[in-house]
């Protein structure tokens, strides 16, 4: 019997799934993932954490007796961990923001930044868990977000709101989320740069490529106030409030692209 997911085993039934293993205990104990759960298998075979491998037996009080464990060298990584729907789309949508940025300044410096780390960039999840949690989550959450930004600046232009300051903001706001989050074996903090956080290694990390890039000081010290303050709240993690109007639009247009996704998905309203 071929099972695809963890979360399909049924108790007693011959079974066949793949998956990674991501810790050992003891001698034959063993964690192993797919993108639907975690589950015990007990094995003679000796293991490799990361690796991947199809495993047949049978499941018993929540626990997988393996009689066969083989390592994998090819596999697909949707059999494990969830992908966006259309991230194609998501990279049309980013550029199109980019290439509308009308201040040749800003508009070069956000190409400066995200050149060389495209390929990780748009393979970058946006949380573990709560919202645009799948590989190209992170590129479709800033698409999302500086759509939203570009669209709500428009209202406020007699305001003095600088819609090309908000949307490099938006587009900039969770750039640290590339280093701050893994996305194998599973979702996951990375253990050095989850310490940090995503706010902080972005807010660095901009600050340092507009010096080498030469952006105007003042444009800058806002660019990184938008990173700093895009949480919005010391509660919730952000090191400085909003100070600024696009640092407030920013925010709000962050908080509710991951709501709207969160819901859209089939989760419930963030409480509190």
């Amino acid at each position: 019997m071929w099972i695809s997911e963890v979360k399909d085993l049924k108790e007693g039934s011959e079974v066949a799934f793949k998956g990674i293993v991501l810790k050992r205990k003891g001698k034959f104990r063993y964690r192993v993932f797919d993108r639907s759960g975690e589950i015990w298998v007990d094995s003679d075979d000796d293991l490799m954490e990361g690796k991947v491998y199809r495993f047949e037996g049978v499941f018993k009080g929540g626990v997988v007796f393996v009689r066969s464990a083989t390592e994998l060298l090819e596999y697909d990584l949707r059999d494990f961990l969830p992908f966006a729907e259309n991230p194609q789309k998501n990279e049309r949508r980013f550029w199109e923001v980019v290439d509308g940025i009308s201040d040749p300044r800003i508009r070069g410096f956000i190409k400066f930044v995200f050149d060389p780390l495209w390929g990780a960039f748009k393979k970058a999840v946006a949380a573990k868990k709560y919202h645009h949690a799948y590989i190209g989550g992170l590129l479709e959450h800033t698409a999302n977000v500086a759509h939203i930004v570009k669209s709500v600046s428009v209202i406020y232009r007699e305001e003095n709101v600088r819609e090309d300051l908000a949307v490099a903001g938006a587009l900039l706001h969770d750039i640290g989320k590339i280093w701050e989050l893994k996305i194998f074996p599973k979702l996951e903090y990375h253990e050095k740069y989850g310490k940090w956080g995503h706010i902080f290694i972005g807010a660095a990390l901009v600050r340092e490529k507009g010096r080498e890039f030469g952006l105007p000081e003042d444009v800058l010290v806002d660019l990184v106030h938008i990173i700093l303050a895009h949480h919005g709240e010391y509660s919730r993690g952000s090191p400085v409030t909003p100070r600024i109007p696009e640092a407030t639009l920013v925010h709000l247009a962050d908080n509710m692209d991951a709501q709207m996704n969160h819901v859209l998905k089939g989760g419930e309203k963030e409480k509190g």
